[in-house]
């Protein structure tokens, strides 16, 4: 991996998602024939069950067994659990060590793997242990995508629909039409321009003390919704359903128009993703956020959107108006929603 070998490191060590075994063992091999010697290899299971502390310890222990130095590799290759779960062990092994992301999903190319944002979840909540520690290099695996499920393609769908809303109306007129089973060639102009987003962002903002807040549009609902649910409901498809009730916040203060909104919904509906979840308990919605990293002095602080490419950061709302939303959001929108 020219990364790999881009960085000096003489020795690695992969962390890889069994269920891209393949790939894994093409990075391997192309590791050795940078001259790195990998040192030993762990296999996990992809998912947000994999993000918990015991993995970590797990992860530990490989390393020191294969005697990983401060100045060893981690290369982490899978999608989003899979890079935050190792980039966490290689920022906290050693006092850190350097990290190479390999992202073989859709939302981890465009999203999760780039940023430096890595963590695990506790059993109180999503993403409540972590770190910001940046890799020295992300890939996009843009082959892994010829074997990528349909319902993989549609969930990294919202992550891209999301950077269209945050700064980039050009990218979600795209996501308005474009079709998730596309041939993988249609794939990496859209995945570029997505993952451009968020990149210019980042750049001004590494450690998210200021504009770099926007790309958390839906998720404040969307994480709360994924752990309500026991993990069942995946990550893009909370963030479908948390775009939609921060669209519906937006409308209740004026500041999102209707037809801006129905736009959205058709967007998300384009990829095949629902912009509801039912059997979700809206009170276990409401404890889930308020353990969020995000709220502050005791109040529920939203990323609303403004218009298509602008959204405004820092919004207080009440619980009352939050509880209103998620029931809403537990059917599916009616006509006078997506009219607009």
């Amino acid at each position: 991996m020219r990364a790999a070998a881009g960085s000096g490191a003489r020795d690695a060590y992969i962390v890889f998602d069994r269920a891209v075994g393949p790939r894994a063992a093409a990075a391997r091999k192309k590791l050795d024939d940078a001259g790195v010697r990998v040192l030993g290899q762990t296999g996990v299971a992809g998912g947000e069950r994999c993000k918990r502390l015991s993995s970590v310890a797990k992860l530990y222990s490989d390393f020191v067994a294969a005697g990983a130095s401060r100045s060893t590799l981690v290369v982490a290759i899978g999608g989003g659990t899979v890079t935050d779960l190792a980039g966490f062990a290689a920022a906290t092994y050693l006092r850190g060590v350097p990290w190479v992301a390999v992202a073989t999903t859709v939302l981890g190319m465009v999203d999760a793997a780039i940023g430096g944002k890595t963590g695990v979840d506790l059993k109180e909540g999503k993403n409540l242990a972590g770190s910001f520690w940046q890799p020295i290099a992300v890939v996009g695996d843009l082959g892994a995508l010829e074997t990528l499920p349909l319902r993989e393609r549609r969930t990294g769908m919202a992550e891209i629909v999301k950077h269209g809303i945050v700064g980039d109306p050009g990218l979600f007129r795209e996501c308005e039409t474009f079709d998730v089973g596309a041939a993988v060639g249609r794939w990496p102009a859209l995945i570029s321009r997505a993952a451009a987003v968020k990149l210019r962002i980042v750049g001004l903002d590494p450690l998210e003390s200021g504009v770099r807040v926007t790309l958390n549009l839906g998720h404040t609902v969307g994480h709360a919704l994924e752990f309500a649910s026991g993990f069942r409901l995946s990550h893009g498809a909370a963030v479908a359903v948390g775009l939609r009730a921060a669209g519906l916040l937006a409308l209740n203060r004026g500041m999102w128009s209707a037809s801006a909104h129905a736009r959205v919904l058709g967007a998300l509906s384009n990829a095949g993703l629902d912009t509801h979840a039912e059997g979700i308990s809206v009170s276990a919605a409401l404890v889930a956020m308020r353990r969020d990293k995000k709220r502050a002095g005791g109040k529920h602080r939203f990323v609303l959107p403004d218009r298509i490419g602008k959204v405004i950061p820092g919004i207080d709302v009440r619980e009352p108006e939050i509880r209103r939303v998620l029931a809403q959001c537990s059917r599916p929108a009616g006509e006078g929603e997506r009219a607009g």
